[in-house]
Protein backbone atom coordinates (compact mmCIF):
# COMPACT_ATOMS: atom_id res chain seq x y z
CA UNK A 1 0.00 0.00 0.00
CA UNK A 2 1.44 3.36 -1.06
CA UNK A 3 1.34 6.30 1.38
CA UNK A 4 2.31 9.71 -0.05
CA UNK A 5 4.10 12.04 2.38
CA UNK A 6 3.78 15.75 1.58
CA UNK A 7 6.09 18.36 3.17
CA UNK A 8 7.30 21.96 2.90
CA UNK A 9 10.02 23.50 5.10
CA UNK A 10 12.63 22.02 7.42
CA UNK A 11 10.46 20.81 10.33
CA UNK A 12 7.85 19.44 7.94
CA UNK A 13 10.55 17.61 5.96
CA UNK A 14 12.08 16.08 9.11
CA UNK A 15 8.62 14.86 10.15
CA UNK A 16 7.99 13.31 6.74
CA UNK A 17 11.38 11.58 6.89
CA UNK A 18 10.57 10.23 10.37
CA UNK A 19 7.25 8.85 9.11
CA UNK A 20 8.98 7.39 6.02
CA UNK A 21 11.29 5.39 8.31
CA UNK A 22 8.78 4.52 11.02
CA UNK A 23 5.56 3.56 9.20
CA UNK A 24 6.96 0.30 7.68
CA UNK A 25 8.23 -0.70 11.14
CA UNK A 26 4.62 -0.85 12.33
CA UNK A 27 2.80 -1.70 9.10
CA UNK A 28 5.26 -3.80 7.10
CA UNK A 29 3.18 -3.70 3.89
CA UNK A 30 3.19 0.12 3.73
CA UNK A 31 5.33 1.71 1.00
CA UNK A 32 5.83 5.38 1.97
CA UNK A 33 6.82 7.80 -0.79
CA UNK A 34 8.75 10.98 0.02
CA UNK A 35 10.05 13.26 -2.73
CA UNK A 36 13.32 14.18 -1.00
CA UNK A 37 14.30 10.50 -0.74
CA UNK A 38 12.57 8.76 -3.62
CA UNK A 39 13.35 10.98 -6.63
CA UNK A 40 16.58 10.05 -8.39
CA UNK A 41 19.04 12.85 -9.15
CA UNK A 42 18.41 14.43 -12.55
CA UNK A 43 14.81 13.28 -12.89
CA UNK A 44 11.94 15.74 -13.39
CA UNK A 45 10.56 16.04 -9.86
CA UNK A 46 7.19 17.68 -10.62
CA UNK A 47 6.35 15.05 -13.24
CA UNK A 48 7.40 12.22 -10.95
CA UNK A 49 5.46 13.62 -8.01
CA UNK A 50 2.36 13.91 -10.20
CA UNK A 51 2.80 10.28 -11.30
CA UNK A 52 3.16 9.13 -7.68
CA UNK A 53 0.04 11.04 -6.64
CA UNK A 54 -1.96 9.24 -9.33
CA UNK A 55 -1.07 5.87 -7.74
CA UNK A 56 -1.47 6.85 -4.08
CA UNK A 57 -3.79 5.05 -1.66
CA UNK A 58 -3.35 7.37 1.32
CA UNK A 59 -1.93 10.87 1.76
CA UNK A 60 -0.32 12.45 4.85
CA UNK A 61 0.44 16.20 4.77
CA UNK A 62 3.03 17.33 7.34
CA UNK A 63 1.82 20.75 8.48
CA UNK A 64 3.64 23.28 10.68
CA UNK A 65 2.60 26.82 11.65
CA UNK A 66 5.16 28.24 9.24
CA UNK A 67 4.25 26.25 6.10
CA UNK A 68 0.47 26.74 5.88
CA UNK A 69 0.92 29.42 3.24
CA UNK A 70 2.99 27.11 1.01
CA UNK A 71 1.60 26.98 -2.55
CA UNK A 72 3.22 23.59 -3.02
CA UNK A 73 1.32 22.17 -0.03
CA UNK A 74 -1.98 23.35 -1.54
CA UNK A 75 -1.08 21.85 -4.91
CA UNK A 76 -0.36 18.45 -3.37
CA UNK A 77 -3.39 18.63 -1.07
CA UNK A 78 -5.65 19.38 -4.04
CA UNK A 79 -4.11 16.61 -6.11
CA UNK A 80 -4.47 14.14 -3.22
CA UNK A 81 -8.11 15.10 -2.67
CA UNK A 82 -8.74 14.45 -6.34
CA UNK A 83 -6.87 11.15 -6.53
CA UNK A 84 -7.67 9.48 -3.20
CA UNK A 85 -11.16 7.99 -2.81
CA UNK A 86 -13.11 8.20 0.45
CA UNK A 87 -11.18 11.13 1.92
CA UNK A 88 -7.91 9.42 2.94
CA UNK A 89 -6.00 12.69 3.16
CA UNK A 90 -4.67 13.50 6.65
CA UNK A 91 -2.95 16.70 7.83
CA UNK A 92 -0.26 15.65 10.35
CA UNK A 93 0.24 18.62 12.70
CA UNK A 94 3.54 19.67 14.28
CA UNK A 95 3.45 22.30 17.10
CA UNK A 96 -0.18 23.09 16.22
CA UNK A 97 -3.73 22.53 17.40
CA UNK A 98 -6.45 21.38 15.04
CA UNK A 99 -8.16 24.76 15.45
CA UNK A 100 -5.03 26.45 14.01
CA UNK A 101 -5.46 24.71 10.66
CA UNK A 102 -6.68 27.01 7.87
CA UNK A 103 -8.73 26.24 4.76
CA UNK A 104 -8.52 24.25 2.58
CA UNK A 105 -6.52 21.86 4.80
CA UNK A 106 -9.00 22.34 7.66
CA UNK A 107 -11.57 20.44 5.56
CA UNK A 108 -9.74 17.18 6.35
CA UNK A 109 -9.60 15.27 9.65
CA UNK A 110 -6.25 16.21 11.20
CA UNK A 111 -3.90 14.31 13.52
CA UNK A 112 -1.71 15.80 16.28
CA UNK A 113 1.77 14.40 15.66
CA UNK A 114 2.69 14.45 19.36
CA UNK A 115 -0.52 12.75 20.54
CA UNK A 116 -0.20 8.98 21.03
CA UNK A 117 -3.94 8.32 20.65
CA UNK A 118 -4.18 10.41 17.48
CA UNK A 119 -1.20 8.74 15.83
CA UNK A 120 -2.43 5.26 16.77
CA UNK A 121 -5.81 6.11 15.22
CA UNK A 122 -4.00 7.22 12.05
CA UNK A 123 -2.25 3.85 11.78
CA UNK A 124 -5.55 2.07 12.35
CA UNK A 125 -7.10 4.12 9.53
CA UNK A 126 -4.25 3.19 7.18
CA UNK A 127 -4.62 -0.46 8.20
CA UNK A 128 -8.39 -0.41 7.66
CA UNK A 129 -7.92 1.13 4.22
CA UNK A 130 -5.45 -1.54 3.11
CA UNK A 131 -7.98 -4.28 2.36
CA UNK A 132 -6.55 -7.80 2.36
CA UNK A 133 -3.15 -6.55 3.56
CA UNK A 134 -4.56 -5.36 6.92
CA UNK A 135 -3.05 -6.69 10.13
CA UNK A 136 -5.23 -8.03 12.96
CA UNK A 137 -5.92 -5.16 15.36
CA UNK A 138 -4.18 -6.85 18.32
CA UNK A 139 -1.01 -7.35 16.28
CA UNK A 140 -1.10 -3.73 15.14
CA UNK A 141 -1.53 -2.54 18.75
CA UNK A 142 1.48 -4.55 19.92
CA UNK A 143 3.67 -3.25 17.09
CA UNK A 144 2.59 0.31 17.83
CA UNK A 145 3.32 0.02 21.57
CA UNK A 146 6.83 -1.29 20.86
CA UNK A 147 7.72 1.40 18.34
CA UNK A 148 5.94 4.50 19.71
CA UNK A 149 8.65 5.62 22.23
CA UNK A 150 11.23 5.94 19.44
CA UNK A 151 8.89 7.94 17.21
CA UNK A 152 7.72 10.12 20.12
CA UNK A 153 11.35 10.98 20.90
CA UNK A 154 11.95 11.94 17.28
CA UNK A 155 8.89 14.21 17.27
CA UNK A 156 10.18 16.00 20.39
CA UNK A 157 13.47 16.68 18.61
CA UNK A 158 11.64 18.04 15.55
CA UNK A 159 9.41 20.25 17.68
CA UNK A 160 12.54 21.85 19.22
CA UNK A 161 14.10 22.74 15.85
CA UNK A 162 14.24 26.58 15.73
CA UNK A 163 12.22 28.32 13.05
CA UNK A 164 14.15 29.56 10.03
CA UNK A 165 14.23 33.33 9.67
CA UNK A 166 11.19 35.38 10.76
CA UNK A 167 8.07 33.85 12.21
CA UNK A 168 5.98 36.32 10.16
CA UNK A 169 5.18 33.57 7.66
CA UNK A 170 3.09 31.78 10.28
CA UNK A 171 -0.56 31.84 9.25
CA UNK A 172 -3.01 33.00 11.90
CA UNK A 173 -6.49 31.61 11.49
CA UNK A 174 -9.12 34.34 11.52
CA UNK A 175 -12.57 34.12 13.07
CA UNK A 176 -14.03 34.77 9.62
CA UNK A 177 -12.16 31.76 8.19
CA UNK A 178 -13.53 29.47 10.91
CA UNK A 179 -17.03 30.89 10.42
CA UNK A 180 -16.86 30.17 6.68
CA UNK A 181 -15.80 26.60 7.37
CA UNK A 182 -18.66 26.06 9.82
CA UNK A 183 -21.11 27.44 7.25
CA UNK A 184 -19.73 25.21 4.52
CA UNK A 185 -19.88 22.09 6.70
CA UNK A 186 -23.40 23.00 7.91
CA UNK A 187 -24.64 23.27 4.34
CA UNK A 188 -23.11 19.90 3.46
CA UNK A 189 -24.66 18.33 6.57
CA UNK A 190 -28.08 19.82 5.74
CA UNK A 191 -27.90 18.41 2.22
CA UNK A 192 -26.89 14.97 3.48
CA UNK A 193 -29.70 15.02 6.08
CA UNK A 194 -32.21 15.96 3.39
CA UNK A 195 -31.01 12.99 1.27
CA UNK A 196 -31.45 10.61 4.22
CA UNK A 197 -34.94 11.95 5.04
CA UNK A 198 -36.03 11.67 1.43
CA UNK A 199 -34.81 8.07 1.26
CA UNK A 200 -36.63 7.21 4.52
CA UNK A 201 -39.92 8.62 3.20
CA UNK A 202 -39.55 6.55 0.03
CA UNK A 203 -38.76 3.43 2.07
CA UNK A 204 -35.31 3.05 0.55
CA UNK A 205 -31.94 2.43 2.10
CA UNK A 206 -29.69 5.42 2.72
CA UNK A 207 -28.06 6.46 -0.54
CA UNK A 208 -24.49 5.33 -0.98
CA UNK A 209 -21.71 7.38 -2.51
CA UNK A 210 -19.93 5.82 -5.49
CA UNK A 211 -16.16 6.52 -5.56
CA UNK A 212 -16.48 9.03 -8.42
CA UNK A 213 -19.07 11.03 -6.49
CA UNK A 214 -16.98 10.96 -3.30
CA UNK A 215 -14.04 12.30 -5.28
CA UNK A 216 -16.19 15.05 -6.81
CA UNK A 217 -17.41 16.10 -3.33
CA UNK A 218 -13.75 16.41 -2.23
CA UNK A 219 -12.94 18.49 -5.30
CA UNK A 220 -15.87 20.85 -4.77
CA UNK A 221 -14.96 21.20 -1.09
CA UNK A 222 -11.45 22.17 -2.12
CA UNK A 223 -12.79 24.74 -4.62
CA UNK A 224 -15.19 26.29 -2.10
CA UNK A 225 -12.61 26.57 0.67
CA UNK A 226 -9.92 27.92 -1.68
CA UNK A 227 -12.17 30.79 -2.78
CA UNK A 228 -13.49 31.36 0.76
CA UNK A 229 -9.94 31.82 2.04
CA UNK A 230 -9.60 35.05 0.01
CA UNK A 231 -13.14 36.27 0.65
CA UNK A 232 -14.92 34.94 -2.43
CA UNK A 233 -17.84 32.51 -2.68
CA UNK A 234 -17.96 29.72 -5.25
CA UNK A 235 -21.70 29.91 -6.02
CA UNK A 236 -21.83 26.86 -8.27
CA UNK A 237 -19.60 24.76 -10.47
CA UNK A 238 -20.31 22.89 -13.69
CA UNK A 239 -18.08 19.94 -14.55
CA UNK A 240 -17.23 19.06 -18.11
CA UNK A 241 -14.85 16.44 -19.47
CA UNK A 242 -11.81 18.72 -19.81
CA UNK A 243 -12.71 21.75 -17.67
CA UNK A 244 -14.76 23.09 -14.78
CA UNK A 245 -16.80 26.31 -14.91
CA UNK A 246 -16.99 28.10 -11.54
CA UNK A 247 -19.39 30.99 -10.90
CA UNK A 248 -18.18 33.23 -8.06
CA UNK A 249 -19.13 36.39 -6.25
CA UNK A 250 -17.03 38.59 -3.99
CA UNK A 251 -17.80 40.15 -0.64
CA UNK A 252 -16.90 43.37 1.14
CA UNK A 253 -14.01 41.54 2.81
CA UNK A 254 -12.53 39.96 -0.31
CA UNK A 255 -8.82 40.19 0.48
CA UNK A 256 -7.74 40.70 -3.12
CA UNK A 257 -8.87 40.47 -6.70
CA UNK A 258 -8.81 37.06 -8.28
CA UNK A 259 -5.59 36.62 -10.21
CA UNK A 260 -4.55 34.53 -13.18
CA UNK A 261 -1.94 32.87 -10.93
CA UNK A 262 -4.64 31.80 -8.42
CA UNK A 263 -6.78 30.28 -11.19
CA UNK A 264 -3.76 28.50 -12.68
CA UNK A 265 -2.89 26.94 -9.30
CA UNK A 266 -6.49 25.76 -8.95
CA UNK A 267 -6.32 24.24 -12.44
CA UNK A 268 -3.11 22.38 -11.62
CA UNK A 269 -4.70 20.96 -8.45
CA UNK A 270 -7.78 19.77 -10.37
CA UNK A 271 -5.78 18.66 -13.45
CA UNK A 272 -8.20 20.39 -15.79
CA UNK A 273 -8.84 23.81 -17.26
CA UNK A 274 -10.66 26.23 -14.92
CA UNK A 275 -12.96 29.01 -16.13
CA UNK A 276 -14.12 31.49 -13.47
CA UNK A 277 -17.23 33.58 -14.19
CA UNK A 278 -18.42 36.62 -12.23
CA UNK A 279 -22.03 36.30 -11.04
CA UNK A 280 -22.76 40.02 -10.64
CA UNK A 281 -20.31 41.75 -12.96
CA UNK A 282 -19.93 39.85 -16.19
CA UNK A 283 -16.27 38.90 -16.56
CA UNK A 284 -14.32 35.74 -17.32
CA UNK A 285 -10.96 34.53 -15.99
CA UNK A 286 -9.55 31.46 -17.72
CA UNK A 287 -6.61 29.30 -16.67
CA UNK A 288 -3.88 28.00 -18.91
CA UNK A 289 -4.34 24.36 -19.91
CA UNK A 290 -2.72 22.36 -17.04
CA UNK A 291 -2.13 19.26 -19.15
Amino acid sequence: MKVFLSWSGERSKKTAEALWTWLPDVLQYVNPWLSSLDISAGRRSVREITDELSETNFGIICVTPENQSSRWMYFEAGALARQVDNGFVVPFLISMRTTDLVSPLSQFQAVLGSDRVDVQKLLSDINNASGELALPQERLNRAFQRSWPEFESKMREIKDIPLEGSSSSTVKRSGADMTEEILLLSRQFDQRLADLERSALLGKEAPGRPPQEVRRISEEKFIASSFAKIGWEAVRSTWEEERVLIVVKGSDRASRSLSHDFVNRLARSLSREVVVLGEVEKWVLRSDNPR
